[in-house]
């Protein structure tokens, strides 16, 4: 009887560990970062870059006057105590990769991860070559960057690290 307890104690410590807020889960190393979406479309002007940007030099070097207009990057507000995360993508091999899905940005206390999937939303841009973008304001961090595509750490594609 006593070794029926015993497992059953430590059953419920196990339980504990694993799914409590508490636990030794390596997911709760990480929390939530609020971020608002700026910008998003498909007609990316720059091909297939991930940018942390903490000022608008960034933009007013590489991304031309008519879509920094357009999605209102100039303005120095964005910058104050944020800086913007800017995903683009050329869909080089027209099947039809028209949004990128942001499935989240979580932090630690050394490292940002921005994970985010390319998707298909409309079957009618099917045999399209399409440029889709994703720009999204977050508070401002020193942190490592990392980005996390379609379920794998991003390191084919250019990283751009903007300091101010």
């Amino acid at each position: 009887m006593k070794l029926k307890v015993i497992i059953f104690k430590l059953f419920c410590v196990f339980y504990f560990c694993l799914f409590s807020n508490n636990g030794f889960s390596q997911s709760n190393d990480y929390k939530d970062v609020e971020y608002t979406v700026l910008a998003e479309g498909t007609d990316s002007p720059i091909e297939n870059l991930q940018i942390v940007c903490f000022n608008k030099f960034f933009n007013k070097d590489y991304l031309p006057p008519d879509f920094r207009e357009k999605y209102k990057l100039d303005d120095k507000s964005l910058y104050k105590k944020q800086m913007l995360i800017e995903i683009f993508r050329t869909n080089s091999i027209d099947n039809g990769l028209d949004k990128i899905h942001l499935k989240g940005i979580k932090e630690s206390q050394d490292t940002l991860i921005i994970e985010y999937n390319f998707i298909n939303s409309n079957e009618k841009n099917d045999r399209k070559k399409l440029s889709p973008f994703l720009i999204v304001q977050i508070p401002k961090s020193k942190k490592e960057v990392k980005f996390v595509v379609d379920g794998s750490d991003n390191k084919s594609m250019s990283e751009i690290y903007i300091d101010n």
